[in-house]
């Protein structure tokens, strides 16, 4: 646990943190400027589509930034996970799927919203949002119920490993 600490202190986030917060701000200034200027020329369902691409692009701004990070910080241990036939590939599938879900609803309300009612296109977002919880869900439970075994025997021997560890310094440092 201490070299993970440690490592999380030697890899500082600062200029993500930065770089996050002139985003969100940023962002919500376009979100008050559309809404001030430019909403009242479109119908609400294009402004939807709007706000749904402001979000698409603040992701993959955020996204992009903080996931490069947060595999830096990985500790060794968890690296193993990358090894197991079958998780490289659900990642994936896990972050492509709901780019693609905010790219379709994206094209769905700027070009085929039109002509339906507002309960319509409610339907269709919780049609879309119930298909792709449905699809990550199976790719994910069938992976996780064969390998929840396997998981939890590495992280208990992670875990007595670290223990082991920390409790021989302290008594090396009980001894000085």
């Amino acid at each position: 646990m201490e070299e993970y600490e440690h490592k999380f202190e030697k890899s500082n986030p600062g200029w993500r943190q930065t770089f996050s917060i002139i985003v969100g701000v940023g962002w919500l200034i376009f979100l008050i400027a559309w809404f001030a200027f430019y909403a009242s020329n479109y119908p609400w369902e294009k402004n939807f589509a709007i706000i749904l691409l402001s979000i698409l692009i603040l992701f993959t701004l955020l996204g992009g930034v903080w996931a490069v990070w947060g595999i830096k910080m990985i500790p060794k241990e968890g690296r193993e996970i990358f090894k197991t036939l079958g998780f490289k590939w659900r990642v994936q599938v896990s972050v492509i799927i709901p780019f693609v879900t905010l790219i379709f609803l994206i094209i769905w309300f700027w070009f085929y919203a039109i002509p339906y009612t507002i309960w319509q296109n409610i339907a269709v977002i919780l049609i879309t949002l119930l298909a792709v919880g449905g699809i990550l869900g199976s790719i994910w439970a069938r992976w996780g119920m064969k390998h929840e075994w396997n998981f939890e025997k590495k992280a208990e021997a992670a875990f007595y490993h670290h223990k082991k560890e920390k409790d021989k310094k302290e008594n090396e440092e009980d001894k000085d």
